[in-house]
Order: C-alpha cells, then sequence, then structure tokens
C-alpha cells in the first residue's frame, strides 16, 4: 500500500507553532487511516473537521480531510493522498486562517488574491491529475468579531477588516473564468447577517459552527452531494 504523510518536518510557509501541532497530528491519523478509492472528500480546516458529514448527508462514503488551523498552503501540500485516490468528488473550504492571524511574519504579502490563487490551485492540482473528480469550491464563511470577543475576549487586529478580506476573496473565487471547470458553491451568502457578519444563529463564537449552523451547510451542498450517487448510478 502506497504510503504519504510521511514527512513531519515539512515546513509550511505562515504555519504558526499551534497550526502545525493539529497539522501533525491530523496528518498522522490519516496515515493510519487511508481515504480509499471511491470517495467523497470534505476538505479544509476546523469548520470542516468538525463536520460529521456521513451522518449528516446519510452516506457512507464520505471522508473528512480537515485539519483545524490548516491554510491553503497547508492543504497544497498534503494533496498527494487525495490525488492517488482519484475520488468522486472533492468539497473544498480554505482560507479563514491564511487571513485570520495577524501577527504572523510577512503577513502583509498574504492579500486576497494570494488566497483566492491558492484556492483555485489546489483545485486545479486535483483536477489536473485526477480528472475524473467533480470539484467544488466553497465560498469563505463570514466572521462575527463581536461575538468572538464576547468568547475570547479579544480578537486580531487586520490593517483591512477581516470581513473585507473575506468578501474580495470570495468575489475573486466567483468572478474567476472557469467555465464549467468547477462548481462555486456561494457558502457565504447562507451565513451572512445584514451587517455583512457571520448570523449568530448559526455560530458558537463568530468563527466556528453550532448545529444549526451545519444544519444550513448540509441544505446547501446536500443536493450536490446527491447528485454524485445519482450521476455515478447512472454510470454503473
Amino acid at each position: 500500500m502506497k504510503q504519504f504523510y510521511l514527512n513531519n518536518n515539512q515546513v509550511i510557509p505562515n504555519q504558526n507553532p499551534d497550526q502545525k501541532q493539529f497539522y501533525l497530528h491530523r496528518c498522522s491519523d490519516f496515515k493510519k487511516n487511508p481515504a480509499g478509492f471511491n470517495k467523497i472528500i470534505f476538505l479544509g480546516d476546523s469548520i470542516t473537521e468538525a463536520g460529521d458529514w456521513n451522518k449528516y448527508l446519510n452516506k457512507q462514503n464520505i471522508i473528512n480531510r480537515g485539519i483545524s488551523g490548516d491554510t491553503t498552503e497547508g492543504v497544497l501540500d498534503r494533496l498527494d493522498e487525495i490525488i492517488y485516490y482519484k475520488p468522486i468528488a472533492v468539497f473544498l473550504l480554505i482560507g479563514i486562517n491564511d487571513i485570520f492571524n495577524a501577527d504572523i511574519p510577512d503577513r502583509e504579502k498574504i492579500t486576497p488574491s494570494y488566497v483566492s490563487e491558492n484556492i483555485l490551485k489546489i483545485a486545479d492540482q486535483i483536477a489536473d491529475q485526477s480528472p475524473s473528480t467533480k470539484i467544488f469550491i466553497q465560498t469563505i464563511l463570514p466572521i462575527n468579531h463581536e461575538i468572538y470577543i464576547k468568547i475570547n475576549g479579544m480578537f486580531p487586529d487586520h490593517a483591512v477588516p477581516l470581513p473585507v478580506q473575506i468578501n474580495e476573496i470570495n468575489s475573486l473565487i466567483k468572478n474567476n473564468d472557469l467555465g464549467n471547470k468547477y462548481t462555486i458553491i456561494d457558502l457565504h451568502s447562507a451565513f451572512v447577517d445584514e451587517h455583512g457578519l457571520m448570523n449568530g444563529a448559526y455560530s458558537t463564537d463568530g468563527v466556528h459552527l453550532n448545529d444549526a449552523g451545519y444544519q444550513v451547510w448540509v441544505e446547501y451542498v446536500g443536493k450536490y452531494v446527491q447528485s454524485l450517487a445519482i450521476n455515478r448510478d447512472a454510470v454503473d
């Protein structure tokens, strides 16, 4: 059996010590439990990791490849397993951790263009090496700094407000001339309130989702997951 996640000394750009710890721990789990063929992959950070996707979507072939704290660079560094197993589909949600931390080196270089380009690079690498895989890019969810401060007592100080950066990344993704190459699922619009922030009814801390939030997510992606099953049955 081919082995993945063998390098524990890899350096992920812009990854802080906590993110590295989470990353290595989850990669160790992935190494012990390979994805396998004929799977649907949910790929992303902690928001993806916390989802019980098989239960939510009444499936048995969904593999969770979320890592708490992960960034676009982190995902790019761990695509080998996903590409090797040529999944039926990949549902990608990544990018908030790239821009959330304000105190990492060279933070000014992590622009919305940088993040959106990395998101598309992830999709392109999967598509180029596993052309039968259907790729769904989900827009970055809004945040609510007011709720976050109430829970955590502080919020990172960003030169450009985080909602502005999120909106720009999402706009670059949605307005990119992708043709029919990938399906864009605009999750952001399902969670944003009238002030442009995460709707408090869906979040535990202004960033992460509660049960109601995951139910909204499931309602948004469920039809895409079910269509994959229908299309596969038709081919079989």
